[in-house]
């Protein structure tokens, strides 16, 4: 997934083996992302459709953004779009939650290790906030509640961790 950007950047600018490169590394992601809109069945007809649609449209992509969530919008346009053409019952609801997913799941010790790794940089109770708040997806009152502080501590150190988190990024 790291290479993404990279290899898109150079099929924009007419690189045929790059092109062919991320055609084959995206398609596993795609495949997994389409069940999340499309019956087993339909799956690959679906990601040939998505596959289409990213050949007409990959001079859109801009290289310093993410491509997964390019991606998933195009997953997510082209749902809309084949809402009438697939037959009735070929379509599954959309989940509710619409934030990204990796499409490689992290064993869970490595991804424990990688998370420790992040918060490293950051106080204590830095990373007991940032973790509530941005991994478990608790509220800023909940994540009160369970640090036993006010609202406004909790909102003040989850934005002095990313910013602490940010400062590292850019010095590596």
């Amino acid at each position: 997934m790291n290479e993404w950007p990279a290899l898109l950047q150079r099929a924009q600018q007419g690189d045929k083996q790059a092109y062919h490169r991320f055609l084959t590394a995206v398609l596993p992601f795609l495949r997994v992302r389409a069940r999340r809109y499309v019956t087993a069945q339909h799956v690959e007809d679906f990601v040939q459709d998505v596959l289409l649609t990213l050949h007409r449209i990959l001079h859109t992509y801009q290289y310093d953004l993410p491509v997964e969530p390019w991606l998933s919008g195009i997953l997510r346009h082209k749902y809309y779009e084949s809402w009438r053409q697939l037959p009735y019952g070929a379509h599954q609801p959309l989940a509710d939650d619409e934030s990204w997913h990796p499409a490689q799941a992290f064993e869970e010790e490595s991804q424990e290790r990688a998370v420790r790794r992040l918060l490293a940089p950051l106080s204590e109770e830095q990373a007991l906030v940032l973790y509530a708040t941005k991994v478990e997806e608790l509220s800023v009152s909940e994540t009160a509640n369970l640090v036993q502080r006010s609202t406004a501590w909790v909102k003040v150190n989850v934005h002095r961790a990313i910013m602490l988190l940010r400062a590292e990024l850019h010095e590596k």
